[in-house]
């Protein structure tokens, strides 16, 4: 069987920060590459389109598609994109209708047969790296679809679900990414080392912590690691296979487990493996011993969760890590040459003009925060924060369930104890320039994402 799987172009939506985003979030598609893998093992054969990466429009990816006459059209998304997969369904009903279209993603899993259009023949609920190859099987045969775990499907023009998909305990199980069908010098990101061409990898899935803002809807709160000898294994074939020597850990909390990060470490020295790496993780789950091993073993980028400075707020987002602690971790990591991205956020649940301004000059004044992001803090659906908006609870008001809005930057969907989502948007752009016009922040932004695409957002920043 002939399979495509398309990841739509979507930074579009950021308007005058597209390029900023596009520069920031033009991640490899990791999920598409799993199921790649998986197919190709089951002797299928595999077309995988990046239509963000390689910057295609809707006909241009329907024409590569076309020419490679598949049996079975794959489409991947998240709460903001969703938009572009159902039009690029669409499209492809009209282009090609008698090929069948799957689809899957946390948006997805979360919504089920909610936003089950007809554009779609197949949605795939949770992780499904444990039964893609089943369900590519039982398409082939036209077999009896219930028997495969995870599959929201039609019948006879009715909808039935096969029954939830188990969690995959062993990650090891899992073949590596097929990494060979991707494009790899469109994959580049901005360090303070300079642009680097890269790859993203996984050492675990879940996270235990209780944070409202995210989602565990897909990964779940059970912590599960590959082994290191897999980890490294996959490490050391990029390396030699792909040439690819900059790696972004996608991991929830890459420092949960310190002993397994100073093992990697360790494995690293053992076999002399020279790359360089990043990941994020708590500012509390990082100790000096741990900083200076992994800089020491590559480690050139670190980012660390700070959302709001306002203890209240942070009581009520669930972040349980000290403030101190941040001021700590970024020491270290300045200490070490480490870049460092604290992520901060405004709108949180319980916020004020108050909360915010507290917030927005506690990183301005901080010498060693380097580097901060300042995102509009976005509902999510499956995430606490999601129900909180929707019963309007700690001044919370959902103004909009139009997910293409849901974005981080100029962009806001809910009033938050008065605060319009106009008002947000302003203190978002006010909030970066006072964030950033001091002396030891604009070298390193500039670095990063370079003065060209910084100019034009930060003129209108000033005008609104």
């Amino acid at each position: 069987m002939r399979l495509s799987l398309i990841f739509p172009s979507w930074t579009g939506v950021f308007g005058e920060m597209a390029k900023v985003a596009r520069g920031a979030s033009t991640f490899p598609p990791l999920n598409l590459a799993y199921l790649a893998a998986i197919a190709e093992k089951n002797g299928h054969t595999v077309q995988l389109i990046d239509g963000e990466a390689e910057q295609l429009n809707i006909q241009e990816i329907i024409s590569r598609t076309k020419g490679f006459s598949p049996d079975l059209i794959g489409l991947t998304s998240t709460t903001p994109m969703f938009h572009f997969a159902v039009e690029h369904a669409k499209e492809f009903k009209k282009a090609m209708p008698y090929v069948p279209i799957v689809a899957g993603g946390p948006h997805i899993t979360h919504f089920r047969e909610e936003i089950f259009h007809d554009c779609f023949d197949y949605f795939v609920i949770g992780q499904c790296e444990g039964t893609f190859g089943n369900f590519l099987s039982t398409l082939e045969n036209d077999g009896d679809m219930s028997e495969v775990l995870g599959i929201l499907y039609r019948k006879n023009k009715e909808v039935f679900f096969s029954g939830e998909n188990p969690q995959i305990v062993d990650l090891d199980e899992i073949p590596f990414p097929a990494r060979h069908l991707l494009k790899k010098d469109k994959y580049c990101v901005g360090t303070m080392k300079g642009r680097k061409v890269y790859t993203s990898i996984m050492a675990s899935r879940g996270c235990p912590f209780k944070c409202v803002f995210c989602s565990t809807s897909i990964y779940g709160k059970k912590v599960r690691r590959r082994t290191l000898q897999n980890l490294i294994t996959e490490i050391e074939h990029i390396l030699k296979d792909h040439k690819i020597n900059h790696f972004y850990f996608l991991d929830d909390t890459l420092t949960l487990n310190r002993r397994y990060i100073i093992e990697l470490c360790d494995e690293i020295e053992k076999r002399g493996l020279q790359f360089t790496w990043e990941g994020g993780t708590r500012a509390n789950l990082v100790d000096e011993e741990l900083i200076a091993r992994m800089a020491k073993c590559g480690l050139i980028r670190i980012s660390f969760g700070f959302e709001s400075a306002d203890l209240k707020v942070r009581d009520i987002i669930k972040k349980e890590v000290p403030i101190e602690s941040y001021e700590k971790a970024n020491k270290l990591t300045n200490k070490y040459g480490i870049e460092t991205i604290n992520s901060v956020m405004l709108g949180l649940p319980g916020d004020t003009y108050e909360s915010i301004e507290k917030t927005i000059k506690f990183i301005r004044n901080s010498r060693t925060i380097k580097h901060a992001t300042f995102g509009i803090a976005i509902p999510y659906p499956g995430s606490e924060m999601y129900e909180m908006a929707l019963n309007q609870q700690h001044g919370l008001k959902l103004e909009t369930q139009d997910f293409s809005k849901y974005q981080r930057y100029n962009s806001a969907v809910m009033t938050v104890n008065g605060i319009t989502p106009e008002k947000m948007r302003h203190l978002q752009k006010k909030g970066l320039i006072r964030i950033y016009l001091v002396p030891w922040r604009i070298v390193p932004v500039l670095k990063r994402f370079g003065f060209k695409a910084l100019i034009k957002p930060f003129i209108n920043a000033l005008r609104g």
